[in-house]
């Protein structure tokens, strides 16, 4: 059966998923490399791209399959889609236009317009993929996923998935809502907080930790403007790793270098003290293909949401959004998460 999607934000994350997703459904041997492999009875190749919503120009008005591939999207290409048959429509603007002169020429539509289009599609499920900073037009998407009676899944870090006045709402509508910022498969706010966790776990006492990234990707354009909300979210998931422990955590995207194209290069330290007061220094570099990073969590995403769809579960999904997103309603270690999410798929937990 196949799980209707929506997307938000036409940019480099919606290219690798939509890539993704087509690539492996025109090529059945290739095994998704997904941490799981079935949700319930959904696998990658049941989702249906049913309808995209962006305000460039050079986006709207064509086909979902060709406005992936629109500057400024730089993610690797490694499969080119054949046309889709979803037009890219204009949505509302608010404040999801990117810093960094990314959009020259704005379209734009209204929240009404967006939901006549989810209806029309038979959406079923809504990922949002506005840069960083739009927390207006997250909200604008959140309203009309609501009016269209859509599940939502907030990829970005505006506080959505957090905020008890939309969790009320979805609730009372009985929608799931998955958020807040996607939690990459191997990212470096994931493996920073598995380094974090193992040492709280071995007694370590934690002093100093930082994290800087820098990137070639037009998400990195805007954060240099916009990069408030990716901070907050990134230190909180780090620190909420070591409980009961006190130390300083900077961790920040501080630079957009363009020969780096779609990668993220990440490097991380920590200093902390073993027994006897002894110092330990651990160094990380981290170098991804960030969008396709994202994609292979907003697969397990797309299905976990489609599952609480079919079971009537409405409201935040907590061991889902613990699972892949960095600013979740409930923080949860990366085991205790997936231990969660395997609980949530098997039905020994509602939620």
């Amino acid at each position: 059966m196949p799980i209707r999607v929506g997307i938000v934000g036409v940019g480099n994350c919606a290219s690798a998923l939509v890539q993704g997703i087509e690539m492996y459904k025109h090529n059945p041997n290739l095994e998704p490399i997904v941490a799981f492999r079935e949700i319930g009875r959904y696998r990658p190749h049941d989702i249906v791209f049913t309808s995209a919503f962006d305000i460039d120009a050079r986006k709207v008005h064509v086909d979902l399959a060709d406005a992936i591939f629109q500057p400024p999207n730089n993610a690797t290409v490694v499969f080119k889609p054949p046309k889709l048959g979803v037009i890219v429509r204009p949505g509302p603007v608010l404040d999801g236009v990117p810093e960094g002169g990314l959009v020259t020429k704005v379209v734009e539509g209204s929240v009404e317009d967006v939901v006549k289009e989810l209806n029309s599609t038979n959406t079923e499920i809504l990922v949002n993929y506005l840069p960083t900073g739009a927390k207006k037009a997250a909200e604008a998407y959140a309203e009309a996923a609501l009016r269209a009676g859509v599940a939502f899944i907030n990829a970005m870090p505006a506080p959505v998935a957090t905020s008890e006045y939309w969790q009320k709402r979805f609730a009372e509508r009985n929608l799931p809502l998955l958020g807040d910022d996607t939690q990459n498969q191997i990212g470096a706010t994931v493996l920073h907080k598995t380094l974090v966790r193992l040492l709280a776990l071995r007694g370590v006492k934690i002093k100093h930790t930082y994290q800087i990234n820098v990137g070639g990707t037009p998400d990195f354009v805007n954060l240099m403007y916009r990069r408030g909300d990716k901070e907050k979210t990134k230190t909180a998931a780090v620190k909420m790793m070591a409980v009961g422990q006190e130390f300083d955590a900077y961790i920040s995207p501080v630079a957009y270098i363009e020969f780096l194209g779609d990668r993220k290069i990440a490097h991380m330290l920590i200093e902390a003290e073993i027994f006897g007061g002894l110092p330990i220094r651990i160094d990380v570099t981290l170098d991804v293909h960030d969008a396709w990073n994202s994609a292979a969590v907003v697969t397990d995403a797309i299905r976990l949401a489609k599952l609480a769809l079919d079971r009537g579960i409405g409201g935040p999904l907590i061991s889902a959004s613990a699972w892949g997103f960095k600013n979740p309603p409930v923080h949860m270690s990366p085991d205790e998460a997936y231990r969660a999410v395997v609980e949530f798929i098997e039905g020994k937990r509602d939620r």
